[in-house]
């Protein structure tokens, strides 16, 4: 009756170990977010809330046009970064963002589809407003579910302004 009980506790403990290690993993992407603000999402806001640095930052756009009354998506653009520096956050102004060589025009709406990065460990990760996962190497999930529109490029008129934030853990 020991030897089963013992090997219960054994199980119990090694399966909350892997959960802690799964927590830690994840601890450092957990503080990376995005929000927008202002009327019709005019301000993109990344933050890293961490202590230490993200990479290779890839913001994915989704751009709605309204023509006629009515709001359609004009399609998936994407931006990458070179990363974002421990306890910072920058700012994506929407007349900074030019499409097709072009500014946004005052009928479109930008939201943004997700955010992905790769953590101080190397590993890469895809956050959306709903998910926190790690992403496939090759980018499969760019093609995968709410991903599937083509994506084409975005083009800043101007390096988004970095600044520090706190608190920072």
């Amino acid at each position: 009756m020991t030897t089963i009980f013992q090997a219960r506790v054994a199980s119990d403990q090694l399966q909350q170990s892997k959960e802690d290690v799964r927590r830690a993993e994840r601890a450092q992407a957990s503080r990376v977010t995005f929000w927008t603000d202002g009327a019709v999402a005019q301000r993109l806001h990344v933050k890293n809330g961490s202590v230490d640095p993200v990479s290779d930052l890839t913001l994915a756009f989704r751009v709605y046009e309204e023509l006629f009354g009515i709001r359609a998506l004009r399609g998936l653009y994407v931006r990458t970064l070179p990363g974002l520096a421990p306890c910072s956050e920058f700012v994506i102004e929407k007349n900074m963002i030019e499409l097709e060589g072009k500014p946004l025009s005052p009928r479109m709406d930008l939201r943004v589809a997700g955010v992905a990065f790769f953590d101080s460990n190397g590993k890469e990760w895809l956050r959306t407003a709903t998910l926190l996962t790690p992403s496939p190497a090759d980018r499969e999930w760019w093609e995968l579910g709410h991903w599937a529109s083509p994506w084409e490029p975005v083009k800043l008129t101007k390096p988004p302004v970095v600044k520090p934030v706190s608190p920072c853990s």
